[in-house]
């Protein structure tokens, strides 16, 4: 709501999707994928960190990301040109489970809001910058897509922002004292 999503939008480019659209209804029915010809350039993998208040009011939105990830992971090309595809296959070589190999949807638990950094700031119970991250990992390690509602898939996570090159985070006014912004984190190397 606050980004009319463009976030979603972003997203969307940088897999090189596009949205299917129903004219009667304006709503999105379908995704389809972007030609790499006239797409001009690779697929980059997308690693999206929602916030509670995006995961409670669009769980239909979180699902077609979920879907559009999928769709980019499943398509023949080869690995240099889509980035989401080689590394799902680098993934599931690893550990062989193809859902988890896959997800690239992250948020605190079902219920949870936040990163738990803030309780752990004020409390000035942490001693360095790995207090902080393993705070982050705990309270945002669980998998949200198409039949996954904050399911725990830290390891999975960690291997997606393990590859993370630049990382970018949606802001609107309403967000600057309220964190309920997308972070959007993209891959560029295979």
């Amino acid at each position: 709501m606050r980004t009319a999503g463009d976030d979603i939008a972003e997203v969307l480019a940088l897999l090189g999707v596009r949205p299917v659209w129903d004219d009667a209804s304006r709503r999105v029915t379908g995704l389809e994928p972007i030609d790499l010809e006239e797409l001009g350039r690779p697929r980059i993998d997308v690693t999206v960190r929602i916030s509670g208040f995006f995961r409670d009011a669009f769980p239909h939105v979180v699902a077609m990301l979920d879907d559009a990830v999928r769709l980019v992971a499943e398509l023949d090309e080869p690995d240099e040109l889509n980035f989401v595809r080689a590394h799902v296959r680098q993934d599931l070589a690893e550990h062989g489970d193809a859902r988890r190999a896959s997800l690239r949807i992250f948020g605190s638990k079902p219920g949870a809001y936040g990163a738990g950094l803030l309780p752990l700031i004020d409390s000035r119970t942490w001693r360095d910058e790995a207090d902080l991250a393993e705070v982050y990992a705990v309270w945002g390690g669980f998998a949200y897509g198409r039949g996954l509602d904050g399911v725990a898939a830290r390891p999975a996570m960690e291997s997606a922002y393990r590859r993370i090159n630049v990382a970018a985070r949606t802001w609107t006014p309403a967000s600057m004292t309220s964190p309920t912004a997308t972070t959007i984190s993209s891959t560029t190397a295979a």
